[in-house]
């Protein structure tokens, strides 16, 4: 099988959504703890590996990590915006594992600007493809890819119009997957009252998991399968997820 991770890796100082305390209160950190021997932390040093500061060597390594569910590549439940809603562990797997998928191609939207219903819609039209039911819906802007890990990934994010979720609805999707912000930038724009989190509240009642924050979506053409396992956290709203695709031949 032709498989690609399209899954951002784990590291310390991932940037959460600005102005947002709770990034701030628990940063992203990942480092190793204790090693084999010299020999390996000299080569983990090399390689710029995290280490805590005087990290014993006990003849094996291990690693400490603490992070919070909506950063990086990750899959939100409908507990993360419904009281009452289904937590990650609960999620189907058949709705985001082995799934077809097709991307819907937004790689032309330049820094800041959003994505609408209307550009979807005119990108189906030119290409032939439109999500069907049971598909997966991937929306592919490259932002993730062309910004993370500098200051304009959030400070420029393109974004997903609230339009889009009634549009992704209307397709029938099993999951709606993206590399760009699932909604209009509260942090850098006035919003309606309606529009905050709108995408998010439509998905999520909807039982359509929300994948997001891919990478290398380029390289997997116009539909490819798509394999996407949150990790299995009891009772949580979202969990980081390992995403990979398969090419179709």
């Amino acid at each position: 099988m032709d498989i690609v991770d399209l899954t951002l890796p784990i590291e310390s100082g991932m940037a959460g959504i600005p102005k947002i305390t709770f990034y701030e209160t628990y940063p992203v950190k990942v480092e190793a703890v204790t090693v084999v021997d010299e020999a390996q932390r000299a080569m983990l040093a090399g390689e710029g590996v995290a280490m805590l500061p005087g990290a014993a060597a006990v003849n094996s390594m291990n690693t400490v990590f603490t992070m919070n569910s909506h950063v990086g590549t990750h899959v939100d439940a409908p507990r993360h915006f419904y009281a009452d809603g289904g937590s990650v562990d609960e999620l189907p797997l058949d709705r985001m594992v082995m799934r077809d998928a097709v991307v819907i191609d937004m790689s032309h939207k330049a820094a800041g600007e959003g994505v609408s219903a209307a550009d979807l819609e005119a990108a189906v039209a030119k290409s032939g493809r439109r999500p069907k039911a049971g598909q997966v819906a991937v929306i592919m802007t490259r932002w993730t890819d062309r910004a993370w890990g500098t200051p304009e990934f959030w400070a420029n994010t393109v974004y997903l119009d609230p339009s889009v979720g009634e549009w992704v609805q209307n397709c029938g999707a099993a999951a709606v997957a993206m590399d760009c912000f699932p909604e209009k930038p509260f942090w850098r724009m006035t919003l309606e009252p309606h529009e905050r989190g709108a995408n998010h509240k439509r998905w999520l009642k909807a039982g359509i998991p929300m994948i997001q924050m891919l990478v290398h979506l380029d390289r997997m053409g116009s539909e490819f399968t798509l394999i996407a396992l949150p990790l299995k956290l009891k009772g949580m709203d979202g969990a980081p997820a390992r995403v990979v695709g398969i090419r179709k031949a």
